[in-house]
């Protein structure tokens, strides 16, 4: 399966330093994902094929990678949060830490959540600005460009 960007790049740009991962964790399919679900609304089916096909580098390693990684963490990233094994379900607490840890996850989750809205509108924007250089792209067409949610508020452009 080609991807616009490897496991190892997801790791690297999704997540800090003392956040070790094996790149095995993030799956081909978790990225294919994500590009369909995030990256394709935003750049259109036909740039996204011209950087699977080597063009676009420099619009591909400055604004779609990191995007697209931070997009793969949100998704995997709940199921990073429990450990499954041959008993099943792991979820580590204690009698006093099920609401604390509920709380820190649904935070994280929405910190990684808003990181991703700001990578995929800085990634809009700038194809916004220099659409003369990206013929692939269509603004109008663009969902970045089409919607937003401002405080819950889903507004139409």
């Amino acid at each position: 399966m080609k991807n616009l960007i490897t496991n190892e790049q997801v790791i690297s740009l999704a997540f800090g330093d003392g956040e070790y991962l094996s790149p095995e964790v993030v799956l081909d399919s978790d990225i294919a994902s994500a590009t369909e679900q995030y990256i394709i609304p935003v750049v259109g089916a036909q740039l996204c094929e011209e950087m699977l096909n080597g063009a676009q580098r420099t619009l591909l390693n400055d604004y779609v990678a990191p995007a697209l990684a931070m997009a793969v963490r949100t998704m995997i990233q709940p199921a990073l949060n429990v450990r499954t094994g041959q008993g099943g379900l792991y979820i580590p607490s204690s009698a006093r830490s099920d609401t604390s840890i509920r709380t820190t996850t649904q935070a994280l989750q929405s910190s990684l959540c808003h990181r991703r809205h700001a990578l995929l509108k800085r990634l809009s924007n700038y194809l916004k600005r220099n659409a003369s250089q990206f013929p692939g792209y269509d603004a109008s067409h663009d969902a970045m460009q089409k919607c937003s949610i401002n405080g819950g508020y889903v507004q139409m452009r």
